[in-house]
């Protein structure tokens, strides 16, 4: 009777431990901390469509080289822990209490967006005595592309943006 009882807390036990441990490590994923985290922010995208699709491409996805290839995922879908890993999180998230050191990219839209070209800025910035403080800027970018049947078009644009950006934030 006691051996039952004492087996039955045993199972109970270890049960529990397994799902303590397995909500830990799903709950968490990311290390987010200063070092690793760029919050993207978006200035002057007229474009709506442009505008949403980028942060669609950004916010809550991470960045690494696997294999000298740079791989763009969703966090939800990492499994592996590489060296460096780099997360996009929306600027508009930081409130009031930021912290020394975070680092922030302003994607800034230059003129109007038309479906053959697209001008835009790249700027990084820190964050250290209660402002943000510009680290770099890449200047005026400009992609264009000449599309007989501008389907994708904004696809294609938003693709080189981003991939220009996290290219920028490992350097």
């Amino acid at each position: 009777m006691v051996f039952k009882q004492l087996y039955f807390f045993f199972i109970g036990l270890i049960c529990t431990a397994f799902t303590v441990l397995f909500f830990i490590s799903c709950s968490n994923k990311e290390k987010i901390n200063t070092d690793n985290t760029f919050y993207i922010e978006l200035v002057n995208f007229s474009n709506d469509s442009l505008k949403k699709n980028i942060a669609n491409s950004f916010f809550g996805k991470a960045a690494f080289y696997k294999k000298g290839k740079l791989e763009i995922l969703s966090v939800n879908y990492l499994t592996e822990d590489f060296p460096k890993i780099l997360y996009y999180k929306n600027a508009e998230e930081l409130k009031e209490n930021i912290k020394p050191n975070t680092k922030k990219i302003r994607i800034e839209s230059k003129g109007e967006f038309l479906y053959d070209s697209i001008k835009y800025s790249l700027q990084k910035f820190i964050y250290t005595d209660k402002h943000w403080i510009k680290i770099s800027d890449m200047g005026v970018l400009k992609e264009t592309k000449n599309f007989v049947q501008p389907q994708n078009i904004v696809n294609e644009f938003v693709r080189v943006i981003v991939v220009n950006t996290v290219q920028y934030s490992f350097n």
